[in-house]
């Protein structure tokens, strides 16, 4: 006579194929988590280059005030001193410049000559080659009675305007 023995499943833990089911699952749901994770970085760093433009634009349009008009020709001791923790005294820096969202580091605008009119700047495509990532750049015309000041996004390439094929720029004009 032959005794056949039967596996009887215990009832207890999971099986190797419910477990591959459920981490093929979670990787799935990964892939498409992931995506949209890095984008809303890059939209949160992008926002945070803007914050520093308007900072930039605060502090020239104070330096302005106090100056009888005249915006600032080149990114010294004068203009920091109107950031924030600076004196607003026309000498006394501010300790550090805003802090770059790329790079986590503090760093002041990187000063630039205009180059035709903020219209102009505006109306164009964002330009290419302006400064590393996060930069701001602020361009001053000659004599200083207007400026501009722009952003760079992750490429280094200028932050695009509302429409397309167009430049953020931020004013007097």
């Amino acid at each position: 006579m032959r005794v056949s023995k039967k596996m009887v499943r215990s009832a207890k833990g999971f099986t190797l194929i419910e477990l591959l089911v459920v981490v093929i699952i979670i990787g799935i749901l990964a892939a498409i988590a992931l995506p949209n994770f890095i984008g809303a970085q890059d939209k949160a760093r992008e926002a945070s280059v803007k914050a520093n433009m308007r900072t930039a634009q605060i502090a020239a349009e104070a330096f302005a005030t106090d100056n009888g008009g005249t915006y600032p020709t080149a990114v010294d001791a004068a203009y920091q001193s109107y950031f924030p923790g600076g004196k607003s005294d026309g000498s006394t820096a501010a300790a550090a410049g805003p802090v770059n969202p790329f790079t986590n580091a503090a760093e002041w605008p990187k000063a630039s000559s205009l180059t035709g009119t903020v219209q102009s700047l505006r109306a164009s495509a964002p330009p290419a080659g302006l400064g590393s990532q996060g930069q701001v750049v602020m361009e001053s015309a000659t004599p200083p009675t207007t400026y501009a000041i722009l952003g760079c996004g992750k490429s280094g390439a200028a932050l695009g305007g509302t429409s397309a094929n167009t430049t953020l720029v931020l004013s007097n004009q």
